[in-house]
């Protein structure tokens, strides 16, 4: 069971009183305080048009009398009315741009959150976590403000699969809660909070602590008449109950919300309902009824391109269940159908991904795919020509295993060696004659004495460090250093100068788990790089693995 996130991103300026006043004309409304204006859009929240016109007359009113709070509070209203509408990033930017202008951190939270939560709603994934970890920072100085960004923050992680992190962002969610006393002053978001640590207590295998809080939020949700909350309590508690393969419970738990409420439950719940209800009836030997439920998941993926990575084990019963029974066309629709999930599973899910246990890989379905289908056409195309495409996708799969088998092993072997060579620093100074180089053996003597604490010093990490910067450092000139770079280290400035942050980039690696946790953008900023790209290539030209390659092994290895 997922947590609803939409209301998260409502709440940011609710909390006023409303009192009763009617929609007026215009001359009458521009005359109203700002503060009356916002107590009738609040009022007016959940009709869309009415809070939208009252948030345009905040905005223009503030425009006219250059209020730079009140327009700020005008695009703030404008995009969490609109939080679903890609016009939601304008407003966004604008709230980011002005208060980037008055310096004004609250705000700049804001639009980052609110751009988060529209990517969230678009699934993705990637811009939302980017906006919400901008927003992070200017949260924090702001209590209420910093709890809707934490537990957005754990939402996604839950849609990523890092359930431990999401429970610990939970954890602290609900001890604001408590202490702001959410029960009575905001009770939607005190339910929203409960449901989600039971749904994380549950990921992480902590079953009973997830029945404490789904009975607490069941408990709540009837007492507040909140019916949306009810059933999603009830739906967590029947996958609990699976997961402790208490099948008759969770049947009837999930049932109830099956008959009852599924027509009012959101698409990605939805999806979450049918899947387990499937999987409940498959133990119950209901086949048919299993086989109806898997199917609606499909149905609701098709309609949306949206869903959970669990629920992708619904297509391997029904590509199995149509495999047995021989009907090689629906065999082949729902084979079809699961590779588009997948695609869809590695471009939102691609951190994921690698914790998904798949019966059918790529490589199985699309062998099945081909079979499927001369299976299916067998009565119209001659077997030969079947073969033949058969063949040429066997040879051509061939070849693509055995390049990227022997590139594996490629890069595991320049991975070994470089995570057990040692760092070596050492000056070459086997050059008998230093006078053929026209330098003096004073001078040559001096600058290696001087290049070699540039490099134990580590000030090869400045970034932007030049040739002629380094020569006036050393009270030298830029030939000579140039030289003596060339002939006793046997490279240019350049690769010198890159050299070194490679190496010291590949030990703190090695060294420092913190480190290993930086973008590929932050490491490269840390060790003196002004982009990614030039890390990149720098430290590939050295090693012969990218950087990427490099901290996924390294973590592997520790982990290990």
């Amino acid at each position: 069971m997922k947590s609803n996130s939409t209301i998260l991103f409502i709440i940011l300026f609710i909390g006023y009183s409303c009192h009763s006043q009617k929609y007026n004309d215009l001359d009458s409304l521009n005359s109203l305080t700002f503060d009356e204006l916002q107590k009738r859009l609040i009022k007016n929240f959940k009709d869309p048009t009415k809070s939208t016109f009252y948030a345009k007359i905040i905005l223009e009113k503030a425009k006219k009398q250059k209020d730079t709070a009140q327009i700020l509070n005008g695009y703030s209203y404008l995009s969490i009315i609109h939080k679903e509408d890609s016009i939601v990033l304008s407003y966004a930017d604008s709230i980011i741009k002005i208060s980037k202008e008055i310096d004004n951190i609250r705000f700049l939270g804001i639009g980052f959150l609110n751009k988060g939560g529209y990517y969230f709603k678009k699934r993705r994934f990637n811009k939302s976590l980017d906006n919400f970890l901008l927003a992070k920072p200017y949260a924090d100085s702001f209590p209420r403000l910093n709890y809707i960004v934490d537990h957005s923050m754990g939402i996604l992680k839950n849609r990523l699969g890092e359930d431990q992190e999401a429970l610990d962002i939970y954890k602290k969610s609900w001890a604001y809660v408590k202490k702001r006393n959410f029960k009575k002053t905001d009770n939607n978001n005190y339910l929203i909070t409960i449901h989600s640590l039971a749904n994380s207590y549950n990921k992480v295998g902590k079953y009973d602590s997830a029945t404490f809080y789904n009975k607490l939020g069941i408990k709540e949700a009837l007492r507040s008449k909140n019916e949306l909350k009810y059933y999603h309590f009830l739906l967590s508690e029947g996958i609990n109950n699976f997961s402790l393969k208490n099948y008759n419970a969770a049947y009837d738990s999930i049932t109830k919300v099956v008959t009852n409420f599924s027509h009012k439950m959101d698409t990605p719940n939805l999806i979450v309902t049918y899947y387990y209800y499937g999987k409940i009836l498959l133990k119950k030997e209901k086949i048919d009824s299993a086989l109806i439920s898997f199917k609606k998941v499909d149905s609701l993926f098709s309609s949306t391109g949206d869903i959970f990575p669990e629920a992708r084990e619904s297509y391997e019963f029904l590509i199995d269940h149509y495999k047995a029974k021989k009907d090689h066309k629906n065999q082949l629709k729902y084979i079809e159908r699961l590779l588009k999930v997948d695609s869809v599973l590695n471009t939102n899910y691609k951190y994921l991904s690698r914790k998904i246990i798949r019966e059918y890989d790529t490589p199985k379905l699309i062998q099945e795919k081909e079979s499927a289908i001369f299976e299916l056409e067998d009565k119209n195309i001659i077997i030969k020509n079947r073969l033949l495409i058969v063949s040429i996708l066997l040879g051509l799969s061939i070849f693509v295993l055995t390049y990227y088998y022997r590139k594996q092993k490629t890069l595991k072997k320049r991975f070994s060696e470089l995570i057990n060579t040692l760092p070596k620093k050492s000056i070459n100074r086997e050059i008998n004659n230093t006078e053929s180089i026209g330098i003096s053996k004073d001078i040559v003597d001096y600058i290696l004495n001087r290049l070699e604490e540039f490099e134990n010093n580590a000030e090869f990490l400045c970034s932007g460090i030049t040739i002629h910067e380094l020569s006036k450092q050393f009270k030298t000139n830029s030939k000579y250093l140039s030289k003596i770079i060339n002939i006793y280290k046997s490279k240019n400035f350049s690769l010198y100068i890159n050299d070194l942050r490679i190496s010291h980039s590949v030990e703190r690696l090695k060294s420092d788990k913190k480190f290993r946790k930086y973008t590929i953008e932050a490491t490269a900023a840390e060790v003196g790089f002004n982009t990614t790209q030039a890390f990149s290539k720098a430290f590939y030209k050295k090693t012969g693995i990218y950087p990427s390659y490099f901290i996924k092994n390294l973590e592997k290895t520790y982990c290990d």
